[in-house]
């Protein structure tokens, strides 16, 4: 392994403090720089001290310019995503990119484009698909185990209205966010779909807006899709009513399901009760820590990393389908062409 990545944070927020804290505490990183706002110099120079930062600054070309940093961590708001990606990348360093990628298809053009033409290296921040779970799952569905797909579901709750108090997080209301409920919550479980299961092609969706009337989009979302592989499923978003945060994944297949830790095999014969997978189901917990690993070991190998900036536009453009059928009330098409 190389001797260290010089990394550097944009976003001092709750995301960037998660990322801040692995970076500095890998053995393969050092922490070049935390960029922030001009208001947040004081949290800036307390988290130099901190975590051990070699700089801090509150101007992004700064980050662009030093010809120290080899990666730079994308944790800012969704629609600065593309902007600063592209920057960062022609300027010849590598990107971690916090989900969701960005908030146009355009943009993931472009995102697309500026990987090719730097020959640098995105990765985009989904963390699901670290979880000891959901990765017993996919090795299950991969080896033929739960036969073909007949049905996926997955679903992301998440009560957002204590976050949209908070001085952090009043981008979220920002017009440019789009549809924010979609965009920034249905990435989740649609990323998770698409990894495990395949190509999403056509969306329905329907959204309404219940509780959080201050903001220009739904607060909860239904969308049922059809998977390029014949497979048909349903992805809820509710980021209103007030409940425990909870993300499901639920998969039948031909010849066996799994509902969340939960399994059942045809081979297991006529029984009524569920195995369970001896994984648990986890609340809302990052995998900083293992992004990084395995961003660093990409890195290092030549890989691709598993979430690459393909992968991360074709999520998003699932999203937009969504966000798409929401506003014509028709069925949308998925965008996979990239």
């Amino acid at each position: 392994m190389a001797a260290e990545y010089r990394i550097a944070v944009v976003g001092t927020g709750y995301i960037g403090l998660e990322h801040i804290k692995a970076i500095a505490a890998h053995p393969g990183a050092r922490l070049r720089a935390i960029c922030g706002s001009a208001r947040s110099a004081q949290r800036l120079d307390e988290m130099k001290a901190e975590f051990g930062a070699e700089r801090v600054t509150a101007d992004y070309g700064e980050v662009v310019a030093d010809d120290v940093v080899d990666v730079v961590y994308l944790c800012t708001p969704n629609r600065l995503h593309a902007d600063e990606a592209v920057a960062a990348l022609e300027a010849g360093k590598h990107v971690f990119c916090e989900k969701p990628m960005a908030t146009t298809l355009q943009d993931c053009r472009r995102m697309v484009a500026a990987v090719e033409g730097s020959r640098r290296q995105l990765m985009v921040g989904h963390g699901a698909r670290f979880r000891q779970l959901h990765r017993a799952v996919k090795d299950l569905f991969d080896s033929g185990k739960l036969g073909e797909a007949c049905f996926c579901e997955s679903d992301y709750v998440h009560s957002l209205g204590p976050f949209l108090a908070g001085p952090g997080h009043q981008w979220w209301r920002h017009r440019d966010e789009g549809q924010f409920a979609v965009i920034g919550g249905a990435c989740h479980p649609l990323d998770l779909m698409r990894w495990i299961v395949g190509e999403v092609e056509e969306v329905s969706a329907y959204g309404v807006t219940k509780v959080l009337h201050d903001v220009d989009w739904h607060d909860t979302v239904i969308a049922s899709l059809k998977f390029r592989n014949g497979a048909v499923g349903k992805c809820l978003v509710s980021v209103g009513a007030p409940r425990p945060y909870s993300m499901t994944f639920n998969l039948y297949g031909t010849e066996g399901t799994v509902e969340e830790n939960r399994l059942y095999l045809k081979e297991f014969g006529d029984i009524e009760e569920f195995a369970e997978i001896p994984f648990p189901v986890l609340g809302e917990v990052h995998a900083c820590a293992e992004e990084l690993s395995h961003f660093l070991h990409c890195l290092d190998t030549g890989e691709t990393p598993m979430i690459d900036v393909k992968d991360g536009a074709r999520t998003m453009a699932a999203c937009f389908a969504v966000a798409e059928s929401i506003k014509t009330g028709r069925p949308a098409r998925v965008v996979t062409n990239f």
